[in-house]
């Protein structure tokens, strides 16, 4: 039986595509800081048939990661699919996000992903596997903004690292994959974080912003798990996901300038008046979904 080890498996896009690989026979492992909402998710997939397993996993640490790699060998030899997906999206412009700040994205968003991608990439060479690594990067890895810069920075390099990673690891064939979502309907909003607020309007704000990536993505996570699971038998190198996200891919390529200015005419001023103007959609839509 193969193995795919899932990170963020416990929400999101991480769940689904660990829900996913389970159907398609795979033991999943789900590695999440929320021991408790994997334990969940593992007896989830357990009672329907599948096979999964738990474990405890801070991202930021490379010795968990290396202790994690570790029990994966000795419990199942090796990993034939590694998905690199946990992460946070905290927003703010670039001089009012602290280098504390800064530090939490990179530790997060990128450097788990540099440190379970050498310890995975390492054990399916001495297995001599064809394995293959996803790193989720984002549509944001490829459009300068001043709404969330540091997230932005993160993802640019997730998706240059997964480049480089690829050229790597081809002549072992193991394939890697840079799988880049747009706006998906999951809680990153909602848990992370806006810089250069007070607590109280942060709190206003998460819950805005949040409402707002939850009740109006028209794309759920499980979108991105299928992009997840193709990369895997294609072997694709960058793989945009939603519309939004392939428009701003071909941006970039076409006129980088072009994909300079049109950010600009963003701001959080702005933002937070569609917020204002956009609660009673949102209060609407949070009713019915209620009902539901």
């Amino acid at each position: 039986m193969k193995t795919a080890v899932i990170t963020g498996a416990a929400a999101g896009i991480g769940r689904e595509t660990a829900k996913l690989f389970a159907r398609k026979g795979y033991r999943v492992v789900l590695a999440d800081i929320d021991e408790a909402g994997a334990a969940a998710l593992a007896r989830e997939i357990e009672s329907g048939g599948g096979h999964a397993v738990a474990h405890l996993l801070d991202v930021r640490s490379e010795q968990q990661w290396e202790t994690f790699g570790s029990w994966v060998r000795a419990e199942f030899g090796w990993a034939d699919v590694l998905v690199n997906n946990a992460g946070v999206m905290d927003l703010g412009g670039f001089v009012e996000t602290t280098v504390a700040q800064w530090q939490r994205m990179v530790d997060i968003d990128l450097m788990s992903v540099v440190y379970g991608s050498r310890v995975f990439a390492r054990l399916m060479i001495e297995a001599g596997v064809r394995g293959h690594i996803v790193n989720l990067a984002s549509a944001a890895a490829f459009l300068p903004s001043k709404l969330d810069p540091a997230y932005g920075v993160a993802k640019s390099a997730v998706l240059m690292a997964t480049q480089s990673l690829r050229i790597e690891l081809r002549q072992h064939h193991i394939g890697v994959t840079a799988v880049c979502p747009g706006v998906i309907q999951t809680n990153l909003l909602a848990h992370g974080e806006r810089h250069g607020l007070s607590a109280a309007e942060q709190e206003k704000w998460r819950a805005q912003a949040g409402g707002l990536q939850a009740n109006l993505a028209y794309a759920g996570p499980d979108k991105v798990a299928r992009a997840i699971e193709r990369s895997v038998r294609h072997n694709w190198a960058v793989v945009p996901v939603n519309p939004e996200a392939w428009a701003i891919y071909g941006l970039i390529r076409l006129s980088p300038t072009l994909a300079r200015v049109i950010p600009s005419i963003l701001s959080f001023e702005r933002a937070e008046q569609l917020l204002e103007l956009g609660k009673p959609l949102l209060n609407q839509l949070a009713k019915g979904r209620s009902a539901q």
